[in-house]
């Protein structure tokens, strides 16, 4: 508060004043109060005019009280005249100060100031995969890399967790579906991750620490519903656009099998090799009618998807992929091939007449054998290595 009789305590009051005006008005969200700060700054103007004048009053009058450090009175006079001069000048300059801020003040009261449109919250996507319920929606860039936010809730725990890490390369973000399927994938390894922990105790794998411990829980609980969303991509499965005789598709899922179903494959691999284990599973292919379950269900190829930890083998035209880690065993074929039935010591997959005449129920449960991967495919791209930071790259 001023004292009005302490000029010292007064100054440093209102040199504080000012700092704190200027560091108020470095954004002023209401841009209507303007008026009054111009006005207050108007008042003080004139009133540091006041100032000046009574400053260079108090040299002139008290010269014969001055002297320099040599003890010379009139070299000390001399500098209160010189003082009291330039403060003088600069009270003539606050004249035109005065001038410019009265005019300011007179154009700022003409305004009718409206208030701003409220910011459009970013239009969010969201999928529910499991217990999980994932949302992304598109953030401030980071110098020239665009970035997605993005939400995870797990329904089981009830816990959830946000993060700006889901960058999406350079240029235009890129569409938030396909945001959306990397964060599945991205998932998905932590959840891989976490099931090789639980099985290995002390070993530390590469997405250990992608995301925290219960979501990495939840992802493994999630793990098959998570990879198959994280695979599908509806702009590359329509099939008018994309018949089976693409070149770009050259994968079709044959089978999918976890739980006990996959251990049994998986103890045919340890005692006899991959090779029987693809004898095994070939038998569940249909020929054309598995191809064609494979593409309206999406499960077409480029290349045989893999996980991080997943082995792969291959004879004649037939890839086995399987993860004696998680339990997973799958066999995709070349679309638009057969196998060597020689070398497989297998009958050619091949529609017949004893085919169709089989009983509907036994064409229907080989059916739905053939097309288990719509349900249960754990088909993901590679996961995304956290070696610099928890920055999700696509």
């Amino acid at each position: 508060m001023p004292t009005f009789d302490d000029p010292q305590a007064d100054a440093a009051e209102a040199s504080a004043a000012l700092r704190g005006l200027a560091h108020a008005t470095r954004a002023m969200p209401e841009p209507a109060a303007t008026y009054s700060v111009i006005g207050d700054l108007l008042a003080g103007v004139r009133s540091l005019r006041q100032v000046l004048d009574q400053l260079a009053a108090a040299h002139v009058d008290n010269r014969v009280l001055a002297h320099d450090d040599a003890g010379d009175q009139a070299a000390g006079a001399t500098s209160a005249l010189a003082a009291a001069d330039e403060l003088h000048q600069a009270g003539a300059l606050l004249d035109t100060v005065e001038r410019r801020l009265d005019a300011a003040s007179q154009h700022s009261g003409r305004i009718a100031w409206q208030p701003a449109a409220p910011t459009p919250e970013p239009a969010r996507t969201t999928a529910h995969i499991g217990t999980l319920t994932l949302t992304v929606w598109p953030d401030e860039p980071l110098g020239e890399h665009q970035r997605y936010a993005y939400r995870i809730e797990d329904s089981a725990s009830g816990e959830t967790i946000e993060g700006r890490d889901l960058f999406t390369g350079t240029g235009a973000p890129v569409d938030p579906s396909r945001a959306l399927r990397e964060l599945g994938v991205d998932l998905s390894a932590a959840g891989e991750a976490r099931n090789y922990v639980l099985d290995n105790p002390g070993t530390h794998p590469e997405n250990e620490g992608l995301f925290p411990e219960w979501a990495a829980d939840a992802a493994l609980r999630s793990y098959t519903d998570l990879t198959v969303f994280a695979e599908f991509d509806p702009a590359a499965l329509d099939a008018e656009q994309a018949p089976l005789t693409e070149p770009a598709l050259r994968w079709i899922s044959v089978v999918f099998l976890d739980g006990s179903e996959a251990d049994e494959v998986l103890d045919l691999i340890r005692r006899e090799g991959t090779d029987a284990a693809i004898e095994h599973l070939a038998g569940f292919d249909l020929g054309e009618e598995t191809a064609q379950a494979a593409l309206e269900n999406g499960y077409v190829y480029s290349t045989p998807p893999t996980g991080a930890l997943d082995r792969t083998a291959t004879r004649d035209i037939y890839t086995l992929t399987y993860n004696p880690f998680t339990g997973h065993i799958a066999l995709l074929r070349e679309h638009d091939a057969l196998p060597d039935p020689v070398l497989l010591s297998i009958e050619t997959p091949a529609p017949s007449a004893a085919s169709a005449q089989a009983p509907a129920a036994e064409r229907e449960t080989a059916r739905r054998v053939g097309r288990a991967g719509a349900e249960t495919d754990w088909f993901a791209r590679p996961p995304v290595s956290p070696s610099h930071g928890r920055g999700l790259v696509l």
